[in-house]
């Protein structure tokens, strides 16, 4: 039953931060992780690697993630801290790097180092890769210790219609409740430049047939989520999204989500926030997020 209960947790948890990561940054937290056809912060690293080369930059990051009562009322809470920097200041092929720490308790903590890079092959045609070493304590199952490769393409067009494509983990992690082989397919329209509004399908292609057993039969799941993100007075950002999430063995999970943000030439602060409509005493997420531009 403890055992049933670790995976429980795992899964619930997962579900947040989908095939992007162990954290998630505050702005694609409020848009419920609808972020593979936007990628044009340091986030891209690790939704869709491919969108660090929509523009010049150079962009350091630092992102926190606060989940009180992680899985259940009086479980423990989850801290995770992020810093990432992105640089094609000087040319279009762009190199990301980032640091991740997580801390849950007895239950889950350890390190994630992320190495990026992203290139033009046509104008409007991008793509990216993330290598990535995964290096996780956690009571109850196996520790993690490995690397595995996201491979993402972006097709950014004219007219205000983005199409991104990313695998994750096609080096097969073992890691089966957390770093599963999967997919993500993200779409995004801006019908003005104040306005974008995002689509993500997300396919899991391990997912559990029994909870109770990690590395038994795997099936495919499914997650959908939808976003917007509205840039107001030219500086403030306001965020709402609803995640759909089927992927797991823990049946259908929903989320809603909301954040806002502020951004200058120079800096941005973010703030996410994401609730489960299922209980509102447990899991929620909240993110913060602080971006300069040098």
């Amino acid at each position: 039953m403890k055992l049933r209960a670790l995976l429980l947790c795992t899964l619930l948890g997962w579900q947040a931060t989908a095939a992007a990561g162990d954290i998630i940054g505050a702005r694609p937290l409020g848009m419920a992780g609808s972020y593979r056809g936007i990628a044009s912060s340091n986030d891209a690293i690790f939704f869709n690697p491919a969108g660090m080369s929509l523009f010049r930059r150079y962009a350091l990051e630092l992102q926190y993630l606060l989940v009180p009562d992680y899985a259940a009322k009086g479980a423990a809470d989850q801290h995770a801290v992020q810093v990432s920097v992105v640089d094609n200041q000087i040319q279009y092929f762009a190199t990301g790097l980032a640091y991740t720490r997580v801390e849950r308790g007895d239950d889950k903590s350890g390190n994630r180092y992320d190495m990026a890079f992203s290139v033009p092959l046509t104008e409007g045609l991008l793509i990216g890769t993330d290598i990535k070493y995964l290096d996780f304590e956690r009571e109850g199952r196996a520790d993690v210790n490995a690397v595995s490769v996201d491979v993402g393409m972006l097709l950014h067009t004219a007219f205000g219609l983005n199409i991104g494509v990313v695998g994750y983990n096609l080096t097969n992690t073992a890691d089966y409740l957390e770093h599963p082989i999967s997919m993500g397919l993200g779409v995004m329209y801006s019908p003005f430049r104040t306005l974008e509004l995002s689509f993500d399908w997300t396919v899991n292609f391990q997912k559990l047939a029994d909870i109770d057993d990690p590395t038994g039969e795997k099936g495919t799941g499914h997650a959908f989520s939808f976003g917007a993100e509205y840039l107001l007075f030219g500086q403030i950002t306001l965020r709402a999204g609803y995640r759909i999430d089927r992927s797991q063995p823990t049946g259908n999970e929903q989320y809603w989500a909301v954040g806002a943000g502020y951004i200058s030439p120079t800096f941005a602060f973010d703030f996410g926030y994401r609730g489960a409509v299922g209980h509102s005493d447990w899991g929620n997420h909240f993110g913060f997020g602080m971006r300069l531009f040098l």
